[in-house]
């Protein structure tokens, strides 16, 4: 029978230690009722003796409707010439109304007598007595042994006995922590051995979890190897956010553990997790990551015409089904793309046909030819729109723009004036804009003037705005500009090419109107 592990998210306090990571209360309270709705059983809220907007996220959570994960208060051991009773951080986690405590004390000498000044003995003590103190007031403890690999490494007899201090504590599980992220996977292994042989001789009921850093890359790899060692919970944090270079990713962890290992994990919903990943992003206010696995965009991106060519005819060029983990395939057009690729891409916008088809032939010459001048469309969806509407359409792209004049300057703050004539189903129409800001946003407003009676976007929105050298030829090179937008609800892109980075720009404004006003009709 398949094991049963349980998954622990530390994000809200451990993650919230990367140096780019600030959550509010709101992004916590929010965050935590995502995990829930994913299925993560244990939710480590924060330190809520660490400051007053801690504790406020612990009195705000109860207002949560959580269905299964449980809420997690953290600390760590007593303090020195402290009762347990009489601390401050122990107390904090009590006054938190979490039911579920994690403390965290030293294990490794070095740390005991230099950081804390106590003896290894005295330790020890506090170790089993803050447990104790905590299981009395009836909370569920969980302790995870700081620096445990490598003060393992450097007195293994005195490593265990802070195990053995836990066990006669009363805490349920011993979590064996990597804090520095430097324990290679065979020493961990080997490790856990060594510990699991220490339990059973010594007949402890504890049982044992795992925390892993990645300072080595290895993160996730120690933690699946962990598990396969009988460790029976796996700490994390969703997106590997954390200190450093941050902690072991239960984005990858989850869906290994799930569909490589067969573990059961009934309560996760592991169509939600990319989902769940950008959400997660999203608060943190951090791009995400498109190469990272299961939950990038670029999991199961596909550019070579042979295999997308392979998957149009049943064979598999993926590990998994895209969709397991709520994610999708995504086919790239480039120089690199076949007529198998067009195919695919003709086949999201419901169109079949074949590669003998002229018109496929001709979408790929204009692919390659747009990729060799560095447009670089990969899975933007709005170029592949433009492209289908062209070859397959009733119509090319609608505003076509014949002449612009634009001046720029500066006179008691900054200022664009911009002329625009364009051509929208073969008749002329002209715009003048000036605005108090840069020729784009001068180009954009004279755009959304000449669109307007057409049925264009009346709310739509410039979001971001990137130039990179397209070809580099010195006086001559090119530029690529990408322009991100948002419409109502949704957000697209498009790409513009040329020498001249204001032509470049009034392209991609030009799709992007373009791309709206077929949307519309086609609606």
């Amino acid at each position: 029978m398949a094991p049963q592990i349980i998954i622990y998210d530390t994000l809200l306090r451990d993650g919230c230690q990367s140096a780019s990571i600030n959550f509010s209360v709101q992004d916590k309270l929010a965050i935590a009722q995502a995990l829930d709705d994913f299925g993560v059983d244990y939710i480590e809220l924060g330190w809520p003796s660490a400051s007053q907007r801690e504790m406020e996220v612990f009195s705000e959570a109860k207002k949560l409707s959580l269905k299964h994960s449980r809420i997690v208060a953290f600390g760590s051991t007593k303090r020195k010439n402290a009762s347990a009773g009489e601390d401050g951080n122990l107390q904090g986690i009590i006054a938190s109304g979490a039911k579920t405590a994690c403390i965290f004390g030293k294990t490794w000498k070095q740390h005991v007598e230099k950081q804390l000044g106590i003896t290894p003995e005295e330790n020890l003590t506090s170790i089993e007595e803050s447990i104790a103190f905590l299981k009395s007031k009836n909370l569920e403890v969980f302790y995870d042994l700081e620096h445990f690999f490598d003060g393992f490494k450097d007195n293994e007899v005195y490593a265990l006995a802070c195990i053995r201090a836990a066990s006669m504590g009363g805490a349920a599980f011993a979590v064996l922590c990597d804090t520095n992220g430097g324990t290679m996977t065979d020493e961990l292994v080997g490790t856990i051995e060594t510990v699991k042989s220490f339990i059973q001789k010594e007949n402890l009921p504890i049982k044992l979890g795992i925390h892993c850093h990645n300072d080595c890359g290895i993160g996730v790899a120690n933690s699946l190897a962990a598990v396969n060692r009988g460790v029976e919970m796996v700490q994390g944090t969703m997106n590997g956010f954390g200190e450093r270079i941050g902690n072991a990713d239960l984005t990858q962890i989850i869906p290994n553990l799930i569909l490589k290992k067969g573990v059961i994990l009934p309560s996760i919903r592991l169509e939600k997790l990319t989902q769940l990943s950008n959400r997660i992003y999203s608060l943190a206010n951090a791009k995400p990551d498109p190469k990272k696995p299961f939950v990038g965009k670029e999991a199961f991106s596909h550019k070579g015409g042979v295999h997308v060519d392979a998957i149009v005819k049943g064979a598999s060029y993926e590990h998994i089904d895209p969709a397991a983990v709520g994610n999708k395939r995504e086919v790239i057009l480039s120089d690199l793309s076949g007529k198998a690729n067009v195919l695919e891409i003709l086949r999201k916008f419901s169109i079949a046909t074949s590669k003998e088809d002229p018109r496929v032939k001709a979408m790929l010459r204009d692919v390659e030819a747009m990729e060799n001048k560095g447009y670089d469309m990969g899975t933007i969806y709005a170029e592949q729109f433009l492209l289908k509407e062209k070859h397959f359409g009733n119509k090319s792209n609608i505003i076509v723009v014949t002449d612009w004049k634009i001046l720029s300057g500066r006179k008691e703050g900054e200022y664009s004036e911009c002329y625009l004539k364009a051509k929208i189903n073969d008749e002329e129409h002209e715009a003048t804009r000036k605005v108090q800001g840069g020729p784009v946003d001068a180009f954009f407003h004279a755009l959304k003037d000449i669109a307007g009676p057409f049925g264009g976007p009346k709310e739509m929105k410039l979001t971001n705005y990137k130039v990179v050298i397209a070809e580099d030829q010195g006086p001559s090179s090119s530029v690529r500009v990408y322009i991100e937008f948002k419409n109502n609800d949704e957000e697209f892109g498009t790409v513009g090419v040329s020498t001249n980075i204001l032509e470049a720009s009034l392209e991609a404004l030009q799709k992007a109107f373009s791309y709206c006003l077929l949307r519309n009709d086609g609606r």
